[in-house]
């Protein structure tokens, strides 16, 4: 027997990894945690009127783009080809970044200190819920991830951590009670960013192979 038929005999077969499993696991890990955020703390009364204020659709928006663009350039990275690099999270992530960068212009523009959302008690909260989802949702995409072939491990759990973290705190601002600027600014990118830093510490150990 040649070298080439004993390396072939040892091959097993895997199940293709398909981009379409990552949405569909994201989609039930936030479709949980909305669920959770609904009947845990209740969700904002103009979201069950129907007629929420316009910066909670911006803010959702935001959160759903940026975590729509992580998931599709973690579909690319674990199935590794060339052309299939997406960097689309790199945009959604600078339209993320505008509510940080909105509220230090305010507080320069004011000479002010946001302290009333600094002070915030559903502060705590936001990091509690929304940086809690997250983690669960980043657990699933990484289970999900280790069953394909990112290359890019450290970049790959920097975007693990800033879907989860999009995702979960998305969930979280269905019942957020502010709707101010310099409360996204503060507390939803503390969340997000817990969550990208978590993502970047334990996602790579796990996707290594």
């Amino acid at each position: 027997m040649t070298l080439i038929d004993q390396l072939v005999s040892e091959l097993k077969p895997v199940r293709r990894v398909r981009a379409g499993e990552a949405w569909a696991l994201t989609a039930i890990a936030t479709s949980v945690a909305i669920t959770l955020v609904w009947f845990g703390v209740g969700l904002r009364g103009d979201i069950l009127g129907g007629d929420p204020a316009g910066l909670v659709l911006l803010r959702g928006g935001v959160l759903l783009l940026l975590g729509s663009a992580a998931v599709a350039s973690l579909a690319a990275a674990a199935r590794p080809g060339v052309g299939q690099a997406s960097h689309c999270w790199r945009w959604a992530l600078g339209a993320a970044l505008l509510f940080p960068l909105a509220t230090l212009v305010l507080s320069v523009a004011t000479g002010s200190v946001p302290f009333a959302e600094l002070k915030s008690p559903s502060g705590p909260w936001c990091l509690a819920i929304g940086g809690g989802s997250g983690l669960a949702i980043g657990a699933v995409l990484t289970g999900w991830l280790r069953r394909g072939a990112p290359v890019a491990v450290d970049r790959t759990g920097w975007l693990v951590g800033l879907a989860a973290g999009a995702f979960g705190t998305f969930a979280y601002s269905l019942h957020c009670p502010s709707d101010t600027v310099q409360y996204i600014g503060i507390w939803y990118t503390a969340a997000i960013g817990l969550c990208a830093l978590a993502g970047r510490l334990f996602a790579p150990r796990l996707l290594r192979w």
